[in-house]
């Protein structure tokens, strides 16, 4: 008899588990926010102001928006030889329409020949 009350219970806890564990994992398939961190080291600060200029409106259209753009302080490691900055998408699809956009295609040449780059785009958690 005990046996069976043992085996009961598990099942009621399997249910209760799954019951609370199926809305969660749907809830991460959705989207989520991504960002595009750069490391840049000016070589033509005329120019690189220029691109700086015109960043802004090309991010709007893909929900995008500059979180952080500052020499960073570097507590480990070697340092960047320039500038990190932070942009915010609302999705890594967000991010990547945006990198891959006309608008910021025209800017690209413009910072590859003011800077040198190095460019990461992350998938955000789910909160």
């Amino acid at each position: 008899m005990r046996d069976a009350a043992k085996v009961a219970l598990a099942l009621v806890a399997g249910i209760g588990i799954g019951a609370w564990g199926i809305p969660a994992l749907r809830a991460q398939t959705g989207p989520h926010p991504a960002y595009v961190v750069t490391e840049t080291k000016v070589t033509d600060p005329a120019g690189f102001t220029e691109y700086m200029r015109g960043e802004p409106a090309t991010l709007a259209p893909y929900h995008g928006r500059a979180l952080a753009r500052a020499l960073p302080d570097t507590r480990e490691g070697a340092p960047p030889e320039g500038m990190v900055s932070i942009l915010g998408f609302d999705s890594l699809q967000d991010a990547n329409r945006w990198y891959n956009s006309p608008e910021y295609s025209k800017l690209t040449e413009l910072r590859r020949k003011s800077a040198a780059s190095r460019i990461y785009l992350l998938d955000g958690v789910v909160k």
